[in-house]
């Protein structure tokens, strides 16, 4: 079969939305052409001159990593830095770049969510739930047509609230209207108000989804102009957000908790501060995960796992939580391996390589 470079990006985004990109992002295709046959792919954590090097060796001409480049923007190609040096290198080898960055982030099955897997965590739930990322639909129907509704509404994203779907609200009450010249009404007679019996139908969805359950909601519609609602909502997403929090199966003593970290990340070093005296209870943001740490102490987490907190930081997080920064690579190395199990179960029967170029660029002395 085959395959386009815009298969595996669909593939990707199936899991982790590029829809859910923070702003400040630059997630997605970044050089390529889309509709170009896809002959192998390789994973990196990032986009080097190496890595590149290395994709067109082994025959690929899809690199996917986990940090985009690009983020001001391109004024020029020359060889002045690293950046434009990918960019024109990867034009002339004609290999495709990507990126996922911060949908996988803020993804229970990217970054963290796999990262607690690794050391055990159970019962995880998002740390730091994202807010102004669900908005609630509202649509007047007429009775007996309400089930129709929902069930287009719920096949295009809408009421999915933890492991439930197709969770709604309906009431009833009395809708009227006059229908005008060129209008065709469903019920009614022309110039006439006509009172129909309807349902008010509400059902949660995520913002990025609005438009395309609002479309479902139309199509399902009986009416040739529906009455439907978008109210945007305060609560926070539940599985959208930064870091995930969840049990070890048993405690364990400081030492004990940073040499299962050591082993199982494969961390050379940790940089940490103490204050609880067992560990059982863990919070974990892979990155840059500094303004999370009063969400872990909200969690009631015994032990934060993170990467690039400064001196202050901890010596303040230290009254409260234990903290590890086991380096900003190391937490989230898991990447390539995420992005290539995805694209073998959606995308079988083509080449999928993890990078041996991409290694950290922090070394240890």
């Amino acid at each position: 079969m085959t395959y386009r470079i815009s298969d595996a990006i669909s593939a990707l985004d199936s899991v982790f939305p590029l829809a859910t990109q923070d702003g400040w992002d630059n997630s997605g295709l970044l050089v390529g052409d889309a509709g170009a046959e896809l002959r192998g792919v390789l994973f990196a954590v990032d986009i080097t001159e190496d890595v590149l090097a290395e994709a067109t060796a082994k025959g690929c001409n899809l690199v996917v990593a986990h940090h985009p480049i690009m983020f001001r923007g391109l004024k020029r190609l020359t060889d002045h830095d690293a950046e434009q040096r990918i960019v024109a290198m990867a034009i002339r080898g004609d290999v495709a770049l990507a990126a996922f960055h911060t949908p996988a982030d803020k993804n229970i099955r990217g970054t963290s969510g796999t990262l607690g897997r690794t050391i055990g965590l159970k019962d995880m739930k998002i740390l730091a739930a994202e807010a102004d990322a669900l908005c609630k639909i509202v649509a007047f129907v007429p009775t007996g047509h309400s089930e129709a509704v929902v069930e287009a509404m719920s096949a295009a994203g809408a009421g999915h609230i933890g492991n439930y779907s197709h969770c709604a609200w309906q009431t009833g009450g009395n809708g009227q209207f006059r229908a005008e010249d060129g209008a065709k009404p469903f019920v009614g007679d022309m110039g006439v108000v006509h009172h129909e019996p309807e349902a008010r139908v509400e059902m949660i969805c995520p913002r990025r989804l609005a438009p395309k359950v609002m479309s479902a909601a139309v199509s399902a519609h009986p009416y040739e102009e529906p009455a439907i609602d978008i109210v945007p909502l305060a609560n926070r997403h539940q599985r959208l957000g930064y870091g995930v929090v969840g049990d070890l199966d048993k405690e364990l003593t400081v030492r004990e908790f940073l040499q299962m970290l050591k082993e199982r990340i494969g961390c050379e070093s940790i940089r940490y501060v103490e204050r609880s005296q067992t560990i059982r209870r863990v919070a974990i943001c892979t990155g840059s995960g500094s303004e999370f740490v009063g969400s872990a102490v909200g969690a009631g987490a015994d032990a934060y796992v993170t990467a690039d907190m400064k001196y202050h930081q901890m010596v303040d997080a230290k009254q409260e939580i234990m903290v590890a920064d086991i380096g900003h690579y190391e937490s989230e190395s898991v990447t390539k391996q995420i992005f290539k199990d995805i694209l073998k179960e959606k995308l079988p029967n083509f080449a999928h390589y993890e990078t041996h170029k991409g290694a950290n660029p922090i070394k240890y002395y």
